[in-house]
């Protein structure tokens, strides 16, 4: 009996200890989290950028894989239950979607968050138009890490077709054409020599790169650990453009890849049962699949307004140091803009305005809301809230704020406001296009 009363005892004592404790941390972990979800909201930070996770509460237990995952620390558990608590320094890499043990995470991109229509798509990036995929930014995921993984997952896809087609063809008839060298295409070339498929690659520019071409020097590119065909890790989270830019480069020498560059996509026709890639210089390839790995470079958004044709804009910020002594203007509030502005302000004897036409910097990451905050505080950049550009002149620009009109004087305009999908070429070719939110 006393055995028995002293055992049962025991075990209520050891209980005791291990769960209160972990009862107390788990109900202040959650007050933790609650309290900066509510200052997300309080601050206007509550919206994700872009892509973002839709966490199905109904399968969620509460395991903290998720949160435990995620690099950004943009979720939480309340109340035993995960949620997007910081959504604004979240960039949509999917990791907490791979990480959850009951498949209660799925990565979604809002059209509302996004000035352009989603291609329809299905799992393995293919169009409504057979054998043309499209990846990277055309498929509506940004980001190296998603671009890398769909080049290889699409190749994949392609060819596990290929498999069951006739090996009885044309000399001159390839697997696929991979259109754009930007680390979507790249890494699709790469997975195509991996798979033995008979592909050509093919860039626009002089250079294979991407958008990592137009980012000004020194840009730090943030991304995760990602495996790259042929290559192997890369397991660095921040690069500089230069640092990027080497490395695929050293992974094309090694890796044989060969990219025809200077080539632009002119059209894409079906012709006997294949399809014709066509070449602004001339190029045709015949070609069982085509996977359109473009980006929206190329195609900067523009303000519409009077005198925008003017030499003095420019759609990217190459080399800041080429603009000491000057008075510039930065339109647009986004991560890009507000770089841009950043480093402007550090020229010896620049002055810089910038144009937002919101009342915040909510659609930045928290990192350049910190550092476009100091530059205000230091006085290196004007700030114009809830502003637009009327009229670009020859030595100032026109702007509407909330105080009425001001002219301000000006050297060079830099506008940021986005890319566009290159929608009425992809229409010409038969792709349809989508409004609801778009699961990936």
């Amino acid at each position: 009996m006393n055995e028995t009363y002293w055992t049962w005892l025991g075990t209520a004592v050891l209980l005791l200890i291990i769960f209160v404790p972990y009862v107390i941390t788990v109900r202040r972990s959650s007050k933790q989290q609650a309290m900066k979800r509510d200052h997300a909201i309080a601050t206007g930070n509550n919206k994700p950028v872009a892509q973002h996770p839709r966490i199905d509460q109904s399968l969620c237990i509460g395991c903290s894989s998720c949160v435990i995952s995620c690099p950004e620390g943009a979720l939480g558990l309340i109340d035993g239950i995960a949620e997007l608590v910081q959504p604004s320094k979240c960039v949509g890499h999917g990791i907490c979607a791979e990480a959850c043990p009951v498949s209660g995470i799925k990565i979604v991109l809002d059209p509302t968050k996004s000035t352009a229509e989603i291609p329809l798509l299905d799992e393995t990036y293919e169009s409504n138009v057979p054998n043309i995929y499209l990846i990277g930014e055309l498929g509506g995921m940004a980001l190296l890490r998603n671009a890398i993984f769909q080049g290889k997952h699409v190749i994949d896809s392609i060819a596990e077709k290929t498999k069951y087609q006739s090996q009885q063809r044309d000399h001159d008839l390839l697997d696929v054409v991979i259109v754009g060298a930007g680390a979507a295409g790249l890494s699709a070339g790469l997975r195509a020599i991996e798979n033995e498929l008979k592909f050509v690659l093919i860039e626009k520019e002089e250079t294979p790169g991407g958008a990592i071409l137009s980012y000004p020097r020194q840009k730090l590119v943030m991304t995760v650990p990602v495996e790259i065909p042929k290559y192997g890790w890369m397991r660095k989270k921040e690069l500089s453009k230069e640092d990027l830019m080497d490395m695929w480069n050293l992974i094309i020498k090694k890796t044989g890849l060969i990219v025809q560059c200077n080539q632009k996509l002119e059209n894409v026709v079906r012709e006997n049962g294949h399809l014709l890639v066509q070449t602004q210089a001339g190029q045709q390839y015949r070609t069982n699949n085509v996977v359109l790995a473009l980006g929206r470079r190329g195609t900067p958004r523009k303000l519409n307004v009077p005198g925008e044709n003017s030499s003095k804009v420019t759609y990217q910020l190459i080399e800041a140091g080429k603009y000491e002594n000057a008075k510039v203007m930065v339109v647009g509030a986004g991560d890009a803009g507000v770089e841009a502005a950043i480093g402007l302000s550090k020229q010896k004897g620049t002055s810089v305005s910038l144009i937002n036409t919101g009342d915040s910097f909510a659609k930045t990451k928290p990192k350049n809301q910190e550092r476009i905050q100091e530059a205000q505080d230091n006085a290196r950049i004007k700030v114009y809230y809830n502003s637009k550009t009327k009229e670009i002149k020859d030595k100032s620009v026109i702007i509407t704020t909330p105080e009425g009109e001001k002219e301000i004087d000006n050297d060079f305009v830099f506008v940021f406001a986005g890319g566009e999908m290159p929608t009425p070429f992809l229409k010409k070719i038969g792709i349809e296009f989508m409004q609801q939110e778009r699961v990936f």
